[in-house]
């Protein structure tokens, strides 16, 4: 429920705050010049404060990281990598008001050790630029020119021509493909992997037409919450919103990039589901894990834990590899070593 939480706090904020003035909107982000927050702990991008531990629950990742913001995943980011022969760098990209290891403590060192380059950043956190665990909260136009220069980082320290994605919420839907489609990721992704991808939208249960009218009354809320706060992406992934309607207008997908959609049944934050879904074609597959193993109780914080979206994923980035599904039937339970 971080979505909700995060918008409930800006909303908030925004609400007693009215009184105060405007600040000006950007100008256009460019890959030169992207806008948007660097985090301290994280500069370049890169988070700088070591290496975090492994874990298997979102909410152990997430105690972890509320300790020591800017924690690498292990396994990630180690720029001498070569890449084996037939397989891209792999760059993993965090949702919305997730930092780089709360989204990527279980994933990124299981992709290294299956053989992978892994590469993972944090950009644009809310508010405070010491708190990576807020990333990727604001304009998404701007994340999506910084990730273009972090991509190209990693091409020309790999040799590679061409980068794999997988990104959780946002970042594996509306900010992966805003790259692709205004930052020349066209060009440089052959396949985006999205788990519970927020591709068309999120209707937050129902709630976006209530913001909607929230905004009409007070015309300055959208403002107050969006600059201040620095927290753009949560209206931006809305059902009909000016980005959403300029991200799809046209092709949703591009011909030469394989796409694979791994959503839930269970997911209470892109709403309904199946607004993760693409358009379908050759090149794109979506599927719930429920079609695999019906039993899979993840919902939508917790996908990057899940190891049956991490079979999933490492299928995708190697079909002539894939190996049979072994089913879990529910979330891990946390315990006292994800706390530690």
């Amino acid at each position: 429920m971080k979505f909700f939480t995060r918008f409930s706090a800006a909303l908030t904020v925004a609400m007693v705050s009215l009184s105060s003035a405007a600040v000006a909107q950007a100008a256009e982000p460019t890959v030169d010049n992207p806008g948007g927050v660097e985090a301290i702990t994280s500069p370049g991008g890169v988070p700088a404060n070591g290496y975090g531990p492994d874990r298997h629950t979102f909410v152990g990742a997430q105690a972890v990281s509320a300790r020591t913001p800017g924690l690498t995943p292990l396994g990630a980011n180690d720029f001498s990598c070569v890449p084996a022969p037939g397989t891209n760098p792999v760059v993993l990209v965090p949702g919305t008001g997730n930092d780089a290891y709360t989204a990527w403590a279980f994933f990124s060192p299981r992709i290294k050790q299956a053989g992978y380059c892994v590469y993972t950043f944090n950009y644009n956190p809310s508010t405070n630029p010491q708190n990576d665990a807020a990333s990727f909260m604001g304009d998404i136009r701007q994340s999506a020119a910084f990730m273009a220069g972090f991509v190209d980082r990693v091409l020309a320290a790999t040799g590679s021509k061409k980068i794999d994605i997988i990104g959780h919420s946002q970042g594996g839907g509306a900010l992966p493909r805003a790259y692709i489609k205004w930052y020349g990721g066209d060009k440089k992704v052959d396949k985006l992997i999205g788990l519970v991808p927020s591709n068309t939208g999120t209707t937050m249960m129902g709630m976006n037409d209530l913001i909607r009218q929230l905004l009409k009354w007070f015309p300055t809320l959208e403002t107050k919450m969006l600059n201040e706060h620095n927290s753009q992406a949560l209206l931006q992934q809305l059902v009909g919103s000016e980005f959403m309607k300029d991200l799809n207008s046209g092709a949703l997908t591009y011909p030469d990039i394989t796409y694979t959609v791994i959503s839930t049944v269970y997911d209470t934050i892109i709403t309904p589901h199946t607004r993760s879904f693409l358009p379908a074609g050759p090149n794109v597959k979506n599927m719930n894990v429920q079609d695999i193993c019906p039993l899979d109780m993840y919902g939508h914080p917790n996908m990057p834990y899940d190891s049956v979206a991490l079979q999933l994923s490492l299928n995708a980035l190697n079909p002539s590899a894939a190996q049979p599904v072994q089913c879990v039937k529910i979330p891990k339970y946390i315990t006292a070593n994800d706390l530690a």
